[in-house]
């Protein structure tokens, strides 16, 4: 009987020894630290007269559009159909201070009329950095149909 329990305890002496454990290895912990945050601001590129000038375009044709209807309507008997090409400057304040007449397949009362309606139209001031002289140049075309 010695035998038998001592054959029995090395047999589940040995199942216990030969018995894969469950538990994992424990993981290496690997410690993350966030990105800090830059401490100094990007500049703003620079953007130039030409690209300041195509940004003020909007605004320059917003004013325009809110008066032509009420002041060509009334005139239309006057004009022949055209175009009428031509630059104007403003000043620092936004007022007209130089039209050029560059091409007109209208006619002269018609170029009258847009010399005049230019001169009467309240502009935005332009970007101070878009000046040359103390003036902007916009170049812009009039259709009357």
């Amino acid at each position: 009987m010695f035998i038998r329990a001592f054959v029995l305890i090395l047999c589940l002496a040995g199942v216990a020894l030969a018995a894969p454990t469950t538990a994992e290895p424990p993981r290496p912990r690997v410690l993350s630290t966030p990105t800090p945050a830059p401490k100094y601001k990007k500049r703003p590129v620079a953007k130039t007269p030409a690209q300041l000038v195509a940004e003020y375009m909007p605004k320059v044709k917003a004013a325009l559009a809110a008066r032509w209807a009420g002041a060509v309507t009334p005139r239309m008997s006057e004009f022949t159909p055209g175009n009428l090409s031509l630059s104007f400057k403003l000043d620092a304040d936004g007022n007209v201070t130089c039209v050029t007449v560059a091409d007109n397949t209208s006619n002269a009362p018609f170029a009258k009329f847009c010399d005049q309606f230019l001169h009467e139209t309240k502009f935005d001031p332009p970007p101070a950095r878009a000046l040359a002289d103390g003036q902007i140049e916009i170049p812009f075309t009039f259709t009357i149909y």
